[in-house]
C-alpha cells in the first residue's frame, strides 16, 4: 500500500493505492464546523441527492443504472465528528481491469451526475420527492421509540455531553423538520461548492496519479477552503454525577453509565485506554461481561466503548429494571478493579491478542482505511503500526495508574415498564 497527499485548487486528495481489493472507493468530504440548525438540511440533503438526480429522476433508475455499471453504488451520509460535522458521497466500482476501461470513466460520470446535477428546477428540489423524503424523515422520527437502544443512546448523550455537539443526535426532530423547504434545503447544498466547507477527497483501489486529475478537472467547480479543523471537543471536567430514568411500555431496560476522563497525554488516550477498554469490556471474556453476566446473570448484554473527539468511557447493558441498583454496584466494582493487579494479569496478553487481531483486519477494511487518512487532516493519528507497536509495550502498572484519570458522571437508565 503507498499513500499519497495531493492539493488542487485548495482540494485535498488522498490517494490509497492498493491492490487489495477488486474494487475502487471514491469518497467526497465537506466538512465545516457543526452548527445544530444544519442536522436536518444535512441529512434531507444526503437522503435527496441519492434519490433522484436531473438526469436519473426516480430512485429506481439510480438503482438500475448502478446495475448496468456492474453494480456500481452510490451512497451518502451526515455525520457529526467531534467539533465537526462531515457531509459524504462515497462511490464504490469494480476496478475497470475486471471489466472494459469505460466503466471507469462512466462509474466517475455517475458521481458527477448524482453531486452536481440535483433534480432541481427553479432553484428548488423537486417537490414530489421532497415530500417523500419528508414523509420518511417524519416516520423514522416517530419510530425512534420502538428502538429502545437508539432512544436509550439519545437521551443518555443528551445528558453526558451537555454543551457539546455530541449532545445532539444527527436524526433530526419534528419541529425542525418542519422548517425545511425545497427552496432553502437548494440554498443549503449550493453551500457545499462555495467554500464554506472545506473538502477532501480520498480515493482507494489500484489506482495511478492520473485519476487525481480525472477528479479534478470533473469537480472543477467546487470551493473549498483551507481552515485547519479540530475535531476534538475539550470540554471541562466536572466532578458530579448526574442521574436519570425514563420509561417505556417495552421490557428489557436499557443502562447507560458515563465516565469523563481526566486530562490524558497521547500514549494514555491512544494506547492505554484502549488496552484498558479491552479488558473492561470489549472482549469476549471482559471484567463486565464476566462478572456482571456470567457470575450475577443481572444483564442480557453488556460492553463498553470510548468516544475519541469527546474523551469519555461509556459502560451500556440491557438489563431488568429490578436489577437497577445491583447492577449498577457491579459496575462500579468492575471499574474499581482495574486497578487490581491480579484481575488485570488474567486478561492482559488477551487483550493485546485481540487488538493486535483487529488492527490486522484494518488492512482489509477499506472504509478503516479511507477514514483513517481523512481524519489524519483533522487528527494527530500515527501509523497503524505504530500504534500496534506502542499497544504491545503498554504495560499492567500504566493501566492502573489510568484508572485514577476515570470518574463517573452520569447514570441513566430507560426503564422497560413490561418487566
Amino acid at each position: 500500500m503507498e499513500y499519497k497527499k495531493i492539493i488542487k485548487n485548495n482540494i485535498t486528495y488522498h490517494l490509497i493505492n492498493t491492490d487489495r481489493f477488486k474494487t475502487i472507493t471514491i469518497v467526497l468530504f465537506f466538512t465545516k464546523e457543526f452548527n445544530k440548525n444544519d442536522i436536518v438540511f444535512g441529512n434531507f440533503l444526503t437522503n435527496n441527492l441519492v434519490y433522484s438526480s436531473k438526469k436519473y429522476n426516480t430512485k429506481n433508475k439510480i438503482a438500475s443504472y448502478g446495475e448496468d455499471l456492474y453494480g456500481t453504488k452510490i451512497s451518502s451520509s451526515f455525520l457529526i465528528n467531534g467539533k465537526c460535522e462531515t457531509i459524504s458521497f462515497t462511490l464504490e466500482y469494480i476496478n475497470p481491469k475486471y471489466t472494459e476501461s469505460k466503466y471507469q470513466s462512466l462509474s466517475l460520470d455517475f458521481l458527477k451526475e448524482i453531486v452536481l446535477n440535483p433534480n432541481v428546477k427553479n432553484n428548488e428540489f423537486n417537490h414530489d420527492y421532497f415530500e417523500i423524503i419528508k414523509k420518511d424523515a417524519i416516520s423514522n422520527v416517530k419510530n425512534i421509540k420502538d428502538n429502545p437502544n437508539l432512544f436509550a443512546s439519545i437521551e443518555y448523550s443528551k445528558i453526558m455531553y451537555k454543551g457539546t455537539p455530541n449532545e445532539y443526535s444527527s436524526i433530526p426532530s419534528l419541529k425542525d423538520i418542519e422548517k425545511v423547504n425545497p427552496k432553502n434545503l437548494y440554498d443549503f447544498y449550493k453551500a457545499l461548492f462555495d467554500g464554506s466547507f472545506k473538502v477532501d477527497i480520498c480515493i482507494l483501489g489500484d489506482v495511478n496519479n492520473d485519476i487525481v486529475d480525472i477528479i479534478n478537472d470533473m469537480f472543477s467547480s467546487i470551493k473549498s477552503n483551507n481552515k485547519k479543523y479540530d475535531f476534538m471537543i475539550k470540554s471541562k471536567f466536572e466532578n458530579k454525577v448526574t442521574e436519570k430514568i425514563d420509561s417505556l411500555d417495552f421490557n428489557q431496560s436499557k443502562l447507560y453509565i458515563g465516565y469523563k476522563l481526566d486530562k490524558m497525554n497521547y500514549h494514555e488516550f491512544n494506547h492505554v485506554l484502549r488496552v484498558y477498554n479491552t479488558i473492561l469490556g470489549t472482549m469476549n471474556d471482559s471484567i463486565l461481561f464476566n462478572i456482571v453476566r456470567e457470575e450475577n446473570s443481572l444483564c442480557y448484554s453488556i460492553g463498553s466503548y470510548v468516544t475519541r473527539y469527546n474523551p469519555s468511557l461509556t459502560i451500556y447493558a440491557g438489563i431488568n429494571k429490578k436489577n437497577y441498583d445491583k447492577t449498577i454496584e457491579l459496575i462500579k466494582s468492575c471499574v474499581s478493579s482495574m486497578s487490581d493487579k491480579k484481575v488485570l494479569e488474567r486478561l492482559f496478553s488477551s487483550a493485546k491478542k485481540m487488538i493486535n487481531t483487529y488492527i490486522n483486519n484494518y488492512y482489509d477494511d477499506s472504509v478503516a482505511q479511507i477514514n483513517h487518512y481523512f481524519n489524519l487532516e483533522f487528527d494527530s493519528i500515527e501509523d497503524v503500526e505504530v500504534t500496534r507497536e506502542k499497544i504491545n509495550e503498554v504495560t499492567i502498572e500504566e493501566v492502573i495508574e489510568l484508572n485514577k484519570k476515570i470518574h463517573l458522571n452520569t447514570i441513566y437508565m430507560l426503564k422497560g415498564d413490561k418487566m
